[in-house]
């Protein structure tokens, strides 16, 4: 899995709050019907961490979900003080819950 890149501002801010990060789909529905899976970055272990894939960049565990399509993904850190969070650039896979 090296599809996955972390901003130097990403990885600093992962590392300073645990050390891990989950690459995950999540639905979004359009206003026709149809459905994607948007990838989205959390700053933590995922419940059930063998169901994801696990490998180490730059010091952080990446924890990506195998429903993702194939990268690349760019995991970014965007806002400012208390109101930083993650973004992720990358593709948008077709939504198949599991």
């Amino acid at each position: 899995m090296n599809d996955v890149a972390l901003s130097t501002a990403a990885r600093d801010w992962i590392r300073a709050h645990g050390g891990a990060v989950t690459l995950r789909a999540t639905p979004q529905h359009g206003c026709c019907g149809g459905h994607a899976a948007v990838p989205v970055a959390e700053a933590r272990v995922p419940d059930q961490p063998g169901d994801f894939e696990r490998v180490a960049i730059d010091g952080v565990d990446v924890y990506r979900a195998p429903e993702l399509a194939e990268g690349p993904y760019r995991i970014e850190l965007e806002g400012f003080w208390r109101w930083r969070r993650l973004t992720v650039e990358g593709a948008v896979s077709p939504w198949r819950p599991r």
